[in-house]
């Protein structure tokens, strides 16, 4: 039985890996077809059911998260907590196939470097080391915001990754670690930093402030009929008119299910020819670049509202640290045979609001 280790498995993008791991048949991720799996990873050895199995970790203040109980019902799925995770998968007779690694703080206003370091860097570096240890294709949560302001572009190329200058600590936690791996002599078999840009969709709601303007904008929408956005803190752009690549987490998750395919193709194969490289960074994006007016005007027509806009100011601590533009460069990704067509912005904001926000997700 395929074994997946998913860290920050109770935040969002972790809660929709470890759904979607669950729910395939082990030949769809490029194993051979079996019969009578057994759960031979896990205390329950005994237990017989087939799919693939998930070893999840989160930071234990996560645990009263109603996505931390989503999974407990199947036997296919483990919580460790991420302190005790690597000496656990140390103990294991057999290693995972792959780790996908999405726990990190992912705040863009937290102003303590100490929080980074440890958890965006240092736990970062340790699942590095235990892939390479292992020979475990390792797939992580890089971001955006490693390309600051976006004024030097946002290039993926790994001769670029030295140039950007993020504008939050959370960026620069990010864009360190990414560095740092570029310097590895030693690597995982596979290895892809993934470079999110707004990603929005389904089991966001504990995300609070940090949530997406989907998220937020339907919220205000239902209660009180208005979508709020900020005005622009520049003269380029109208207020609203600001542009953002913005992703629906169903595509976000197909491309790392194609990456796992790649990865495990790439480890079994006899001539490894399957990737160029055996490390890339790539931009996860739709690289198509919309307005914040667009958005709420998809999040009213999702709930058949007229449309209302107000705009406020932008908050003094997030003036100098905002992206007006993003638009992901998908060269990279398609370069290595992801064929993925992305959902549309208003399909994706669509679906988002009507089958998931309206049934409380």
């Amino acid at each position: 039985m395929p074994l997946f280790v998913v860290t920050g498995a109770h935040g969002f993008i972790g809660t929709n890996v470890v759904e979607k791991l669950l729910s395939m048949a082990p030949e769809e991720l490029g194993f051979a077809k079996a019969s009578n799996l057994k759960f031979s990873n896990f205390e329950s050895e005994g237990h017989q059911e087939k799919g693939c199995s998930i070893i999840a970790s989160d930071l234990s203040s996560s645990i009263n998260r109603t996505t931390a109980r989503r999974f407990l019902g199947s036997a296919r799925y483990q919580y460790v907590d991420y302190e005790e995770l690597i000496p656990y998968l140390e103990s294991l007779s057999v290693k995972p196939d792959a780790v996908i690694h999405n726990g990190a703080c992912s705040s863009t206003t937290e102003t303590d470097p100490e929080i980074f370091s440890k958890l965006n860097v240092g736990y970062s570096k340790a699942m590095w080391d235990f892939c390479v240890r292992y020979d475990v294709p390792y797939i992580y949560a890089s971001s955006a915001a490693t390309y600051g302001d976006g004024t030097l572009g946002f290039s993926d190329k790994k001769e670029d990754c030295e140039k950007y200058i993020p504008l939050n600590l959370y960026g620069k936690s990010k864009l360190d670690f990414d560095i740092w791996a570029l310097k590895q002599k030693k690597t995982p078999p596979s290895w892809f930093g993934l470079r999110y840009f707004n990603v929005f969709g389904q089991f966001e709601s504990h995300k609070a402030g940090q949530a997406s303007m989907v998220y937020h904008g339907y919220n205000q929408a239902v209660r009180t009929g208005k979508i709020r956005l900020f005005e622009s803190n520049t003269t380029q752009y109208k207020a609203g008119e600001q542009l953002r690549d913005f992703v629906y987490i169903d595509d976000l998750i197909a491309i790392t299910m194609d990456l796992i395919r790649l990865s495990i193709a790439r480890k079994n194969a006899d001539q490894k020819i399957i990737l160029p490289e055996n490390g890339l960074f790539l931009n996860v994006g739709r690289g198509v670049a919309e307005t914040w007016n667009n958005l709420a005007k998809e999040v009213f027509a999702a709930l058949s509202l007229p449309e209302s806009i107000e705009y406020i100011p932008m908050p003094a601590n997030i003036i100098k640290q905002y992206q007006n533009y993003t638009c992901a460069d998908l060269t990279s990704l398609r370069s290595i045979g992801i064929k993925h067509e992305f959902s549309s912005f208003k399909a994706g904001v669509a679906k988002y609001v009507q089958k998931h926000l309206m049934r409380g997700q």
